[in-house]
Order: C-alpha cells, then structure tokens, then sequence
C-alpha cells in the first residue's frame, strides 16, 4: 500500500496495476484543465509504440478554486521563467560566437602581424 499525506492527514491509497501489469502510481495533474487533480496512470501510458497502455483513471473530484488559482499561478511563473531560460541562453549562444569572432580575429592578426 502507498500513503499520501495530504493537509497533515495521512490517506491508504491502495497500489493498483493496470491492463499490462506494471504498478500505475498516483500523479497529479499540472495542466490548465485539471490542475491539481489526482491520477493514476500506466508508466506506458501516451507512450507512442509497441509498449502502449490506455489505463488511466481519475482518482479526484474538480478541486477547489483556491488550489485550482494557486496551481495556475504557479504554472504561469514557470512558464516565465522557462521563457527567461530560453532568452538568456540565446543571448549567451550570440555572445560566444562573437567571442569566437573576436578570437579568431585575434589568430589572424598575430599570425599575420608576426609570423610573415
């Protein structure tokens, strides 16, 4: 059996295998439909290929609008931050290749200021 403790209460979620076997373990959802709702789902499952299971069960009723509020927040603040990621690692991406430039330009200027 799995325990879950959830606002200092402890819930007996009993383990469950899905359709192919494998133990199918409690999530939560982080999506905008269904924010902090619990699930549980085959490790398989959405997998594209042979290994492809379909077991998926809703374990949660709608969750409350206060939880449902604090999970969107949260998931607006990571998709900012994840957009700051990707800018900051273009501008770092453009700064090494004018690095690169300045250095290769740097060679160029030794070897033909020195060696011919």
């Amino acid at each position: 059996m799995a325990s879950n403790n959830s606002g200092g209460s402890v819930e007996w979620i009993p383990e469950v295998r899905c359709w192919c076997g494998e133990v199918a373990p409690v999530r939560m959802s982080w999506s905008c439909a269904n924010p902090g709702k619990r699930f549980r789902a085959c490790p398989h499952y959405g997998v594209h290929g042979n290994g492809n299971c379909r077991y998926f069960q809703w374990l949660d009723s709608d969750v409350t609008d206060c939880v449902s509020k604090v999970i969107r927040g949260l998931l607006k603040m990571l998709d900012k931050q994840e957009s700051e990621i990707q800018r900051l690692q273009a501008v770092i991406a453009e700064k090494i290749v004018k690095l690169k430039k300045k250095s290769l330009a740097s060679k160029i200027q030794f070897l033909y200021g020195f060696g011919f």
